[in-house]
């Protein structure tokens, strides 16, 4: 898996900026490519006022929503101006150290997918709006580590490249095409659930959309955490779709 780095962070490295890239599927397997924030950065907002459960004066911009949206593709290249290729430079050029680098990181990335939705395959999300901005930021942070788990935790013996060179046959130069897929985890200020008309969604372009154009708006002092993985890391590895829907069935055509 890549995390804005390649096989080595953002999801090649954990990011720490964090970048961590993607899950590599070869017979040495590189560490997920990952890129995340929450760790470079946490900001506090003055606390809401709350009765019990519920603040009656609750406004659009209190509390905070996290984010889970996880696309697949299908690239035939691995090239710069390929989806693969810009996610590696997304990661390497990332600055996770102020607000205005992970609000940067957070719309580049968004940007970047939506861009690519004549490509998308395949698409799930969640958005979830919680009134406290703590409570957002624990959910980032389950969703983070639900998500390095599905790109860290992959069998490398059953890709196609373990099986090319097992039977003695070089992958092409340059990588061959492959399936591929994208998660951004985030969490930004406010209530974006209302937005996208439920915290839950799969196969729903319009929702995956909306979702994103949060992402891509959000201002500097309203991203508050953001993680990127993706696979596969490296340019020799292989994902077949079969396996996309085997380790991600919540993932639906979009």
């Amino acid at each position: 898996p890549r995390s804005l780095a390649p096989a080595s962070s953002l999801l090649s490295h954990i990011m720490t900026l964090p970048l961590v890239a993607a899950l590599a599927f070869a017979l040495a397997s590189p560490p997920p490519s990952r890129c995340s924030t929450r760790d470079a950065l946490r900001r506090t907002r003055p606390a809401s006022m709350q009765f019990g459960g519920l603040n009656p004066f609750r406004g659009k911009q209190d509390g905070a929503t996290a984010f889970c949206l996880t696309l697949a593709f299908r690239t035939a290249d691995r090239g710069p101006r390929s989806l693969l290729g810009q996610l590696d430079s997304l990661a390497a050029d990332a600055d996770t150290s102020s607000e205005d680098g992970i609000a940067a990181l957070c719309a580049d990335t968004a940007l970047l997918l939506l861009r690519r939705k004549q490509e998308w395959l395949y698409c799930c999300g969640e958005a979830k709006d919680h009134g406290r901005d703590e409570a957002a930021l624990e959910r980032f942070d389950r969703l983070a580590i639900r998500e390095a788990a599905k790109f860290d935790d992959r069998d490398s013996s059953a890709t196609v490249d373990a099986a090319l060179a097992a039977a003695g046959v070089a992958a092409p130069a340059g990588g061959p095409p492959t399936a591929a897929v994208v998660c951004a985890v985030g969490c930004l200020a406010g209530d974006r659930e209302a937005a996208l008309g439920g915290a839950d969604f799969a196969g729903s372009a319009t929702a995956m959309q909306t979702a994103l154009e949060e992402l891509a708006a959000a201002r500097a002092e309203d991203a508050l955490a953001f993680e990127l993985f993706w696979v596969p890391g490296d340019d020799s590895e292989a994902l077949e779709m079969e396996e996309v829907v085997l380790d991600w069935p919540q993932l639906m055509p979009c």
